[in-house]
């Protein structure tokens, strides 16, 4: 964890790319989006940018090829930027992918009639992937929960 100077103790760092928040347009729904994300970011893997998973999962919201590819799509169809898949180490990339990911669950749950999903289906689509999560009926998992604690711990002090 960063130190302030004089060592004073721990400083808040913001994990998020202030990049990426500019690039998607920092309102509301992005800062929000950013604080659910570092909520998956810390159960996933303890912030760990360079996190490699059992499963070929990448980065700090492990993510796999299939969901970068899919996020990927979206993006290039916002004119936004390509990441290849050997960039899953830079910052930037990582939390833009990340992003466009979410935005494609939240896209598949109002195709589905959920207009407004809660943290805990969203945390559970992320961890189960979408398909997964429905056959649950969404029902949240332990890691959901946990996703959305942390998320809704972090909204208070805001």
């Amino acid at each position: 964890m960063a130190r302030r100077q004089g060592g004073q103790g721990p400083a808040v760092t913001r994990p998020f790319s202030i990049v990426a928040l500019f690039l998607l347009g920092f309102n509301s729904a992005a800062a929000s989006d950013a604080t659910f994300l570092e909520a998956v970011a810390q159960v996933e893997s303890g912030m760990d940018r360079k996190a490699v998973g059992k499963a070929g999962e990448r980065g700090m919201y492990q993510l796999k090829k299939a969901a970068w590819d899919d996020a990927n799509a979206l993006l290039e169809s916002e004119k936004h930027f390509h990441f290849q898949w050997s960039q899953w180490r830079t910052a930037m990339a990582q939390d833009m992918i990340a992003t466009a990911h979410l935005r494609i669950l939240r896209q598949r749950f109002k195709a589905d009639g959920y207009s407004t999903p809660t943290p805990e289906q969203l945390a559970l689509a992320w961890n189960r992937g979408y398909e997964g999560a429905k056959s649950y009926h969404f029902a949240p998992n332990d890691y959901a929960l946990r996703v959305a604690n942390l998320f809704r711990l972090s909204q208070r002090g805001k």
